[in-house]
This record gives C-alpha cells, structure tokens and sequence, in this order.
C-alpha cells in the first residue's frame, strides 16, 4: 500500500487513501470519519493512479451531482466522472469536496489541465471500469470506500 494508516489521539485512522492489488487487479481505497471523507479519498487514490496530486495546482473546478440506488453504486457513478473529467477534459485533480444527502452525491474537485512537464505521463487515462466496490463503516465510526479499477 503506498499510505500508510496513521492514527489520531482517538485511535481513529486519519483520513487517507491507499492503493492495493487483488486478484491481480490494482484497487484504491479511501477512509474517512464520514462517508464524504472515505468517497473524497477513493477519488483522490484514483487520481494518484494517474499524476501525484501534490503536483496539481487549483485552477479549474469540475461539479459532479450523481443519484444511485445504493451506496456502491454511487461510489462507481463518482469515480466514473472523475475519470470522465481526466479522460475528456484533461483534467488532473488536487482534492475533492463530496456532499452526500441520502443516495444523491454533489461533488467537486479542484485541479488543473494536464501538463506533460509537471504532471508527467504516467497512465494516459481513457477510461475505467470498477468492480469489487463496497462502501462500509467499520469499527469505531470509520468509513472506507473502495473499488478495482481496470484503465
């Protein structure tokens, strides 16, 4: 995993992101105190697939609302508009603002246009397919969003 889960003074992880492989396949994972902080940090993995989010400068604002039936699927229906936004309008992202209200999502994220000099070229980015997503709390209030991604 490239993060490592760092804890507060109330022993409850920190918010953070982490890629992980199974079944051959390359995840990522965010945990939050909220769901909003877990699907926050799923996007913000999946970005770090693509370019370091260090590297990104705030200029541009992508505004996503999605609707789904369950938690699962409305975190798909994120990532795949993040994706969107890298895919089609070149965007690179630097951090995200989720506002959940039920099973409807409003979104934002913060980046740029993508730049070979400072963003490299790591993954040119199509598209994504995502299975294997799963939205839980855990133990002690914490929240995980996950999903395999295949590029």
């Amino acid at each position: 995993m490239d993060v490592e889960t760092v804890h507060a003074e109330d022993r409850r992880p920190r918010t953070h992101w982490e890629h992980f492989t199974r079944e051959e396949l390359l995840g990522v994972r965010g945990v939050g105190r909220s769901m909003e902080q877990a699907f926050e940090m799923a996007a913000l993995g999946l970005c770090a697939l693509v370019t370091d989010p260090r590297s990104v400068e705030a200029h541009e604002e992508l505004e996503v609302a999605c609707q789904s039936a369950d938690h699962d699927q409305l975190l798909a229906d994120w990532l795949r508009a993040v994706v969107g936004a890298m895919a089609g309008r070149h965007l690179r992202f630097q951090c995200f603002v989720v506002r959940l209200d039920g099973l409807n999502l409003f979104g934002h994220g913060f980046g740029e246009r993508a730049g070979q000099a400072r963003h490299g070229t790591h993954v040119a980015v199509t598209g994504a397919s995502f299975t294997d997503v799963s939205v839980r709390q855990g133990p002690e209030g914490v929240w995980t969003a996950e999903a395999l991604v295949d590029f």
